[in-house]
């Protein structure tokens, strides 16, 4: 008995230790940024329909490929037959059945197989883009809800610790109103304040909550899923230098798969117009058939008679094309347009990319530069409210002051947090469209009651 009991204990430890990945009824769901970008990767509509496609265009090119090889049929069929004689006296019924083998071998096309192969193999790969084209979408998509959910979480705690303090002040503030070294007034402000800032928490946490339901909605979380980030224990904002922006512009362009997709989609129209002029090419096929037959009112049994009545058939056959009422020259100039067209797409496609470039890596130096003015300006702000709540305690500022000053503060503290994540954003933006992993904070926060 104390055998199997052991058992059930260890089973029970090893189920305990495994991920959750769907929550039942009541259960947390917590999850990292690796984790949502992983569970988005695998179940996202957009990237599973982008991976169908490129089992259509396998199935596409194993059709194409095998164009090259020859047809082969073979059919086989009875037949009865009733007539009557001229003088309409009587008639007879025969019967009698038939039997063939058919086959059709391309010898040349123009070379339109080989292209059709080629232009297969391109689109192929071009499917493969994307579904990475997908996967960087969706990945710029998490992170930025993942951000914006950071974000709301420190703007709600940071409210929330002003509200612990506010209400110690005003309590302390009742104190020295009862003692009658504060007046009615400073602590009517005080009490303005101290509500104050519990409204600014309660938006912060709903923000947060709003937040949160984006990115499980974004995720596609089932509706009754009680989702959760888990946090990350530090967000630091990088300091490093970057790079020129030529460098960063040459190594988006050489990572990025839109640049290759549109280089193949230029490559798919060349063979396009080549298949086009192929038109004017003379084709050149062979076929061969063997068949037989046999009736009864012919005399011989079925065996002889199909053997004595077996013939065979082979031939080639010649197609050159003289006139084709403007089809063909119609086809080239099409093509030659779709080629145009693909040329001015892949020059289109670059041109937005580096523009993108460009506009995220001045928005990186502009808000590192804004978060480094955010410290100093939330520094100042908080000695001048120091110093002002000294004076307030020492009964030689009133409580109208005290009050500009701490919103001051708040105003101060409120812009460092954003400005830090907006510049901690724009640098993984950057980072990412350069081919480098995207990894936000380090360690997990320990649990914070009412932050979710």
């Amino acid at each position: 008995m104390k055998q199997y009991i052991n058992i059930l204990v260890t089973i029970v430890a090893c189920l305990s230790a495994l991920p959750v990945y769907a929550g039942e009824e009541g259960e947390e769901l917590r999850w990292t940024l690796d984790e949502c970008i992983d569970y988005a990767l695998e179940n996202n509509i957009t990237i599973q329909s982008s991976k169908i496609s490129i089992e259509t265009r396998e199935a596409n090119l194993l059709e194409t490929k095998s164009s090259r090889l020859p047809s082969l049929s073979a059919s086989a069929s009875v037949s009865g037959n009733s007539s009557r004689s001229f003088d309409n006296t009587g008639g007879e019924f025969s019967k009698g059945a038939q039997v063939g083998l058919n086959t059709d071998v391309p010898v040349y096309r123009g070379g339109i197989i080989s292209n059709n192969i080629k232009a297969g193999e391109i689109e192929l790969d071009k499917a493969r883009l994307d579904v990475e084209e997908a996967k960087n979408n969706i990945v710029l998509s998490i992170t930025q809800a993942w951000m914006n959910i950071l974000f709301a979480r420190e703007n709600y705690l940071y409210y929330r610790d002003v509200v612990e303090t506010t209400e110690v002040n005003l309590e302390r503030t009742r104190v020295l109103f009862e003692a009658g070294t504060v007046s009615r007034l400073d602590l009517a402000e005080l009490e303005a304040q101290y509500a104050s800032d519990r409204y600014s928490m309660v938006t912060a946490k709903n923000e947060l909550d709003i937040r949160i339901t984006e990115l499980k909605t974004m995720l596609d979380l089932p509706y009754d899923t009680n989702f959760r980030p888990l946090y990350p224990a530090s967000v630091e904002v990088p300091d490093d230098a970057l790079p020129a922006f030529g460098i960063i512009a040459q190594e988006v362009l050489d990572i990025r798969p839109e640049i290759e997709n549109s280089r193949l989609s230029q490559e798919v129209a060349r063979i396009d117009l080549a298949n086009a002029k192929a038109g004017y090419l003379p084709t050149l096929s062979f076929s061969a058939s063997a068949s037989s037959s046999y009736s009864d009112m012919y005399r011989g049994s079925f065996g002889s008679q199909m053997n004595d009545r077996f013939s065979q058939y082979f031939g080639l056959s010649l197609n050159i094309p003289i006139f084709s009422r403007n089809e063909n020259k119609a086809s080239v100039a099409r093509s030659e347009i779709n080629l145009r067209q693909a040329e001015l797409n892949a020059r289109q496609t670059r041109y937005d990319l580096l523009q993108t470039i460009e506009q995220v890596y001045v928005d990186v130096k502009a808000q590192q530069a804004r978060y480094e003015a955010a410290v100093e300006k939330a520094r100042s702000a908080g000695i001048s409210y120091e110093y002002q709540r000294e004076q307030f305690e020492l009964g030689m500022l009133n409580a109208i002051d005290l009050r500009q000053s701490k919103n001051a503060l708040l105003n101060a503290n409120a812009e460092l947090i954003q400005a830090r994540y907006s510049a901690l954003l724009y640098r993984k933006i950057l980072d990412f469209y350069r081919g480098q992993p995207i990894s936000v904070g380090s360690g997990h926060a320990e649990n914070i009651s009412d932050d979710r």
